[in-house]
């Protein structure tokens, strides 16, 4: 934890309170003797008060222009060896929910997967949306902020949206090729990939998915986020017409069976984050990125200024 000023020289202003501080001081002597000659009683009150606001006012004031900042720097330990793709559905099936309302298929996965990174804190992960096509957000990191704004801020249901933004059935599991086909992954021993998604997919050639994750030597667990009975509602809460496929289970299954993962339920969370642990196994460590926090310290500065002042307010109004 470091203490800095953005603005150092800003904090000159101070110099510019000691010219009516010595004229002040001067002031007072004067006053002082012509009291002496004409053997007048002091004013009641100590100028030493006064004079020490004043000093303290400057000071603050000075200090809060610096602009101080208190600066904590943090290492993020990160595996060299291993990298992570956290795939996101973002098809308009992921805003089935129970009742209006209640937590979609999205939010469900979005705490999931928080929840799963937390699990490999130091594995590097990256984010991608799918529909009928995969896009990376961001690439693999071990930046937590990072990772919980690229979640909460730039993805979510039709951002991006597919080619076929009308259709509620829009995600192709045929798009997950591309994680293995483009350079999605940096050149590390192992790659993993969890994909988040109701498994609401149109017709896909699974043996060629897992040829081309097979090929960059990716592995695959599959978490499928859906509950019987939901549906899509709409702003009023009227339910859209949309039925949940009752295959998609099958679906994700032969996904994970074909490119050798594993395909989990949302309610068997921690079994899929122990495959995960399973699958990235051990391997070295090192810091990789450099995070600081700043956190100005100027307006608690500037607050504390507030009491000097009125202290010289009050005495002044007392002189009246």
């Amino acid at each position: 934890m470091n203490l800095s000023f953005l603005t150092p020289i800003a904090g000159l202003v101070t110099i510019a309170a000691i010219v009516p501080l010595v004229a002040f001081v001067r002031s007072e002597q004067r006053a002082a003797r012509v009291r002496e000659v004409l053997r007048l009683a002091p004013p009641g009150g100590s100028q030493r008060n006064t004079v020490a606001a004043i000093v303290v006012l400057a000071l603050l004031v000075g200090i809060g222009a610096a602009q101080p900042v208190l600066e904590e720097t943090q290492e993020d330990a990160a595996r060299s060896d291993v990298h992570a793709f956290f795939v996101m559905d973002t098809s308009r099936s992921m805003l089935a929910a129970e009742a209006p309302g209640g937590k979609t298929r999205f939010d469900r996965a979005r705490e999931a997967a928080i929840r799963f990174r937390d699990a490999i804190p130091t594995v590097p992960i990256g984010i991608a949306s799918i529909t009928d096509r995969t896009l990376p957000l961001l690439f693999p990191s071990a930046n937590r902020n990072s990772f919980v704004s690229t979640l909460q801020l730039s993805i979510g249901v039709d951002r991006p949206a597919s080619n076929e933004a009308g259709d509620i059935r829009a995600t192709s599991f045929g798009a997950l090729g591309a994680l293995g086909e483009r350079n999605f992954f940096r050149d590390v021993e192992r790659r993993l990939v969890v994909l988040f998604t109701d498994a609401e997919t149109t017709p896909f050639n699974a043996p060629a998915v897992a040829a081309d994750l097979a090929g960059a030597n990716i592995q695959l667990i599959v978490v499928r986020i859906s509950r019987d009975r939901e549906r899509v509602f709409g702003p009023q809460g009227a339910p859209e017409p949309y039925e949940p496929d009752p295959e998609s289970g099958a679906a994700a299954e032969r996904l994970a069976e074909a490119a050798g993962g594993r395909a989990f339920h949302e309610d068997e969370l921690g079994d899929a984050i122990g495959a995960a642990r399973d699958m990235v196994g051990e391997g070295p460590t090192v810091s990789l990125a450099v995070r600081t926090d700043i956190d100005p310290l100027a307006p608690y500065v500037f607050l504390a200024a507030l009491l000097p002042l009125g202290f010289l307010l009050y005495r002044r109004n007392l002189a009246r």
